[in-house]
C-alpha cells in the first residue's frame, strides 16, 4: 500500500520541509509572476512532481470518503485571488492546518479570472499533502480544461513558466482537478458542492448516486451529466420567476434550463426541499455565484451561497466563508483591505 513517506520520498527526504517551504514562500510572493530563481524548490519540475503526488495518492486513496465531522470551515470561489486566501489563513488558521481544531472544505473554482491561480493551486495542494484528512478540495466548473482555455488559467501557466513547461504545469494541475470529488457532507446533514442539486432525471435523487461518479473525469460533460450539474446548477431567484417560468418549473419537477449559463439547470425551493428530505439533509452550502456581501441565504434558509474572492472582476463585493459547528451554520466576512492588493 502507498504511504505518505513513500510518496514524499519522490521529492526528496525533506519532502515535508519542502511542502511547508512552498506554502510559506508563496505567502510573500503574489505580485507578478513566480520567480523560479528566488526559490528553486518551486521549479516547474518540482511543482509538477508535487501535483502528481497529490493526484496519485490523496484523491485516488483518501477522498473516496467525503463525509466530514467536527468543526468545519468552508470557502467558496477563490479564482486566483491569492491575497484573499492568505487573509483567510491569517484570520482562521494562522497556526497552520495541523494545529487548527477544524477541518476545511473548499468548494471549487480555484483558478481563472484572477492573476494567481498557480499560487492558489500550489498552496492548496501543499496544505492537502501536509494534512490530507482535514483538507478537502472539491471540483468547480473552472476545474475543466476547455473552460480554462476560454478564460485565463492556461495563459497564466504559459506566461509564468514558458510555453513548454507552462503546458506541463497546466496539464499536471488539471490531472489533479480530474480526480477531485464533487460533493461532501458535513455531520451527515449539510451537503457541500460547487453548483447545485442535480435534475431528478439523473439518477434517483439520492446522495448514493454521487458516490457512483468516477473519481477521474477529464471531460465531465461527456463523462457524467450528473457530475456536470453538480458543478453548474444554480438556485433560481424568486424575482426571476415569471408566469411562464413558473409553468415550466411545475412541468420540470422544480427545474428549468439555465439559459444564463447556457448549460445545466435552475432549481426552485420545492425541488431543494424534496432533495433534502429524500436524503435526510438540512442544508446545502454552495459557491458558484458572486454575492455582494460574500454570502447569501436563499430558498427558505435552506441554501447558503458563499463567495471567497473580494473585488471580483473589479467589483466591490466582499469575501466570506462558512463555519459549521455542531450542525449550526455561521458566516464569516473578512477585511481584505488590511494590506495593499496586487493588481
Amino acid at each position: 500500500m502507498l504511504t505518505m513517506p513513500h510518496l514524499l520520498s519522490g521529492i526528496g527526504s525533506d519532502g515535508y520541509q519542502n511542502l511547508y517551504q512552498l506554502s510559506n514562500l508563496l505567502k510573500d510572493k503574489h505580485q507578478g509572476s513566480i520567480s523560479i530563481h528566488k526559490f528553486p524548490n518551486l521549479s516547474p519540475h518540482w511543482l509538477c512532481a508535487i501535483i502528481q503526488l497529490v493526484t496519485r495518492f490523496i484523491y485516488c486513496c483518501y477522498d473516496s470518503d467525503v463525509h466530514m465531522t467536527l468543526v468545519c470551515l468552508s470557502l467558496g470561489d477563490l479564482h486566483g485571488n491569492f491575497h484573499d486566501l492568505i487573509c483567510f489563513e491569517k484570520m482562521l488558521w494562522r497556526m497552520g492546518v495541523l494545529l487548527t481544531p477544524s477541518s476545511f472544505v473548499f468548494l471549487g473554482d480555484y483558478v481563472d479570472r484572477g492573476p494567481h491561480g498557480v499560487e492558489v493551486a500550489a498552496y492548496l495542494f501543499a496544505q492537502k499533502m501536509i494534512c490530507p484528512n482535514k483538507f478537502l478540495l472539491l471540483r468547480g466548473n473552472h476545474e475543466i480544461r476547455n473552460v480554462q482555455e476560454h478564460f485565463t488559467f492556461k495563459k497564466e501557466c504559459e506566461e509564468k513558466f514558458g510555453h513548454d513547461w507552462g503546458e506541463e504545469v497546466w496539464q499536471a494541475i488539471n490531472m489533479c482537478f480530474d480526480c477531485m470529488p464533487l460533493a461532501a457532507v458535513i455531520d451527515d446533514k449539510i451537503l457541500c458542492l460547487h453548483g447545485g442539486i442535480p435534475h431528478p432525471s439523473l439518477g434517483n435523487g439520492l446522495l448514493s448516486d454521487i458516490e457512483q461518479i468516477s473519481n477521474e473525469m477529464s471531460d465531465p460533460e461527456e463523462d457524467s451529466l450528473l457530475g456536470w450539474e453538480l458543478m453548474w446548477n444554480d438556485p433560481i431567484r424568486d424575482e426571476d420567476i415569471t408566469q411562464e417560468i413558473a409553468d415550466d418549473l411545475r412541468k420540470g419537477q422544480g427545474f428549468v434550463n439555465n439559459s444564463t449559463r447556457g448549460t445545466g439547470h435552475l432549481f426552485n425551493s420545492e425541488a431543494l426541499e424534496k432533495y433534502l428530505s429524500t436524503n435526510g439533509l438540512s442544508h446545502v452550502i454552495r459557491a458558484h455565484e458572486v454575492k455582494q456581501s460574500g454570502f447569501q441565504l436563499q430558498q427558505n434558509g435552506r441554501l447558503l451561497t458563499v463567495f471567497s474572492s473580494s473585488h471580483y472582476c473589479g467589483g466591490s463585493n466582499e469575501a466570506a466563508c462558512v463555519l459549521v459547528d455542531c450542525k449550526k451554520i455561521r458566516t464569516i466576512r473578512i477585511d481584505t483591505t488590511s494590506r495593499s492588493r496586487s493588481t
